[in-house]
C-alpha cells in the first residue's frame, strides 16, 4: 500500500508554526535536527522550542541516532505514529465493514456484517457501535486519533453532515457525528462512500491525476480526485453520476424520486428488479452468476453500456488520466470491457488516447480513503497548532474534540 504522506515542502516563513513543522516531519521517515534547520530556515532556538512542543504533546519523538559522519551522532526525529489508529466504518446499502487501521492506512483488524441502510439509525447503529468497540478493545497499546465514516448518501462539504436522501430515511437530522465524537472522544469525519473510495484509489495510485473512481454495486457513484485533492462540489454532489437523467421525464422511477436516472436503469438495485430475482438475491449473486447465466450477463452488459455512455461525457469534460471501476459489479471483466469500449467509441481520441480504464485491485479503498481523510484533518497544521495553543506545556494529551493531541 502506498503510504499516506503530506507534502515535504515547508511553507513561507509566516506560516512556520509547530503544525507546519510536524507536516514536514511526516513527509518522510526521519530527520536530523540539522536537516530540519536546513529545510525550514528556522533559528536553532526556534526549531528546538517547537520540537519540544511536539515531543511533549506526543506528535513526534526522538528515535536512535543517525549514522555518524564524524563527531557526536545526531538523534533522529520522527513522526509519532506508534500505536496511533483510526476507526473506519464503511456503511453500504447491504453490507458494512468496520476496521482499525494505522495512521499510514494499514488495516490491523476488521469485521464485516450484513446491514440494511434503510433502517433507522437508532435501530442500526447499536450493532455498529458494539462491533467497533470490540475491535478497539482487542488492540494493545493503541491510541485512537479519529473516526472515519462512509455512507451511501450525500454529505455536505460545509457542515460535514449527511444531507437528505431517500435511500437513508430518518438519517438526515440524526446527530451521527456528535454521537460518535461523544462516544469515543475523537474527531469524527463523515464522507460519501464513492468519494471516500476515490480518495482511497488516489492514495494507492498517487501519480494518476485527474482520477475518476466509480463505485458500482447496489448504487452507482463516482469520485473525482485532482492532484491528490478530492473534488466535493459546492453542495457535496460532485461525482453523483447515478442521478444523471439518461431518458426523458417519463422514464423509470428512481429511488431519488425522479424519473429517468442512470441508477434507475443500471444500478445493482435496478438490475435485481429487472431480472425479477427473489428478494434474498444480492448484487454479489449477480456478479457470481454472470458467467453461467446468460440473461444476467446480458442485463449487466446493457447496464454497463449506459454507464460507459454517461462516463464518456465526464471524460470529455475532465480529460482524466485514469478511471478505476470498483464495487462488486464494477470490478467484473465484462463491465470494465464494456465501459472502456463505450468511452473510446464516444469520446474523441485526444481525451481517450492517454486514458486508462481499469478495475480496482485495492483491498479496501473506501477504508484507505477514510483513513487519509481523518489523518489529514487530525494532523492538519492549523489543528495541531490549535491543540498546542489550548494545552499547557505539561498537559495531558487526552483532550476533547474537535482537536485532540494524538
Amino acid at each position: 500500500m502506498t503510504a499516506m504522506r503530506p507534502s515535504g515542502r515547508f511553507p513561507a516563513q509566516a506560516a512556520n508554526t509547530p503544525g507546519h513543522l510536524l507536516n514536514l516531519i511526516r513527509s518522510r521517515d526521519n530527520w536530523t535536527r540539522q536537516q530540519l534547520l536546513t529545510a525550514t530556515g528556522l533559528s536553532r532556538t526556534t526549531l528546538f522550542s517547537r520540537l519540544g512542543q511536539l515531543f511533549r504533546s506526543g506528535y513526534a519523538y526522538e528515535s536512535g541516532a543517525a549514522r555518524s559522519t564524524g563527531g557526536r551522532p545526531s538523534s533522529l526525529v520522527r513522526f509519532e505514529d506508534r500505536g496511533r489508529v483510526v476507526l473506519v466504518i464503511d456503511l453500504g446499502h447491504r453490507h458494512g465493514r468496520i476496521a482499525i487501521t494505522t495512521v499510514g492506512g494499514t488495516t490491523l483488524r476488521e469485521t464485516r456484517l450484513s446491514i440494511d441502510i434503510a433502517q433507522p439509525p437508532k435501530t442500526l447503529l447499536p450493532t455498529i457501535y458494539d462491533q467497533a468497540q470490540h475491535l478497539l478493545d482487542t488492540g494493545t497499546d493503541e491510541k485512537l486519533v479519529g473516526v472515519g465514516v462512509a455512507v451511501p448518501g450525500p454529505v455536505s462539504p460545509v457542515t460535514g453532515h449527511l444531507t437528505e436522501t431517500t435511500i437513508m430515511p430518518g438519517w438526515h437530522h440524526y446527530p451521527l457525528n456528535a454521537e460518535m465524537a461523544d462516544r469515543w472522544g475523537v474527531p469524527v469525519l463523515l464522507e460519501n462512500d464513492a468519494r471516500a473510495y476515490a480518495l482511497g484509489e488516489s492514495v494507492e495510485r498517487p501519480d494518476a491525476s485527474p482520477l475518476v473512481a466509480v463505485k458500482y454495486a447496489n448504487g452507482i457513484g463516482a469520485g473525482i480526485v485532482l492532484d491528490g485533492q478530492l473534488l466535493c462540489g459546492v453542495g457535496g454532489a460532485a461525482g453523483d453520476i447515478g442521478h444523471i437523467r439518461i431518458t426523458d421525464a417519463r422514464g423509470r422511477r428512481c429511488r431519488c424520486g425522479r424519473n429517468g436516472c442512470l441508477a434507475a436503469y443500471a444500478s445493482g438495485h435496478a438490475l435485481l428488479r429487472q431480472l425479477r430475482r427473489p428478494t434474498d438475491t444480492t448484487v454479489d449473486d449477480l456478479a457470481t452468476t454472470m458467467a453461467t447465466h446468460q440473461p444476467t450477463e446480458t442485463a449487466v452488459r446493457a447496464a454497463a453500456t449506459l454507464l460507459g455512455r454517461t462516463l464518456a461525457s465526464l471524460v470529455a469534460t475532465l480529460n482524466p488520466q485514469l478511471i478505476v471501476l470498483g464495487g462488486v459489479l464494477g470490478r467484473t471483466p465484462a463491465v470494465v470491457e464494456e465501459v472502456r469500449s463505450q468511452i473510446h467509441t464516444l469520446a474523441i481520441d485526444r481525451v481517450t488516447t492517454p486514458l486508462s480504464v481499469t478495475a480496482s485491485t485495492a483491498h479496501h479503498p473506501v477504508g484507505t480513503g477514510l483513513t487519509a481523510l481523518v489523518t489529514g484533518h487530525v494532523y492538519a497544521p492549523d489543528n495541531v497548532d490549535a491543540t498546542l495553543t489550548a494545552q499547557p506545556t505539561t498537559a495531558d494529551t487526552r483532550s476533547t474534540p474537535p482537536h485532540r493531541a494524538p
